[in-house]
């Protein structure tokens, strides 16, 4: 099943589900250097990582390939759920590609019963008349458990983010 795609502009982030991966991309009026920084350092991504509601008060991230991250999502139910990861690929500014998985504080993998064990992400950034285009794959989910309307807010959250000053 693959959901309509919005048109690429710096307003609307395109999704597309296809089985077990899904595909978002986004143009944003900024430059490339200054997207990936917000994606790899973690006084960045912790100040827009997640969907509407959410926070991450907690946040480590070693970007570099065997680097680490980890970070506590809070969300507005009160929910907190703890998030460990490994990235694989870092080739500034064009490129990301990490593992996640559900993690206790310590980051040590825990099951969570009803969601994969284990996610592969990928994020390209490309140069774009506008400024810049990232384009995300998930691979690795079982079905859209909320990953969709969860990804489109995130993706707005970093306009927000990459739009202060």
């Amino acid at each position: 099943m693959t959901t309509a795609a919005s048109s690429e502009t710096a307003t609307a982030t395109s999704v597309d589900w296809d089985g077990g991966e899904l595909m978002m991309t986004r143009v944003y009026p900024a430059p490339r250097a200054l997207v990936f920084r917000a994606w790899t350092q973690a006084e960045h991504f912790a100040q827009w990582f997640g969907p509407h509601g959410t926070s991450l008060p907690v946040c480590t991230l070693d970007a570099r390939p065997g680097g680490s991250l980890h970070f506590l999502h809070r969300h507005a139910n009160g929910l907190d759920v703890w998030v460990g990861g490994q990235f694989h690929e870092v080739a500034p500014p064009e490129r990301l590609v990490f593992g996640t998985w559900f993690s206790d504080d310590t980051g040590a993998r825990v099951d969570r019963p009803g969601f994969n064990l284990e996610s592969t992400i990928r994020v390209s950034f490309t140069e774009h008349a506008d400024g810049t285009r990232v384009t995300v794959r998930q691979t690795g989910l079982i079905s859209d458990q909320g990953e969709v309307q969860g990804w489109r807010e995130t993706m707005d959250r970093l306009a927000g983010h990459l739009a202060q000053p």
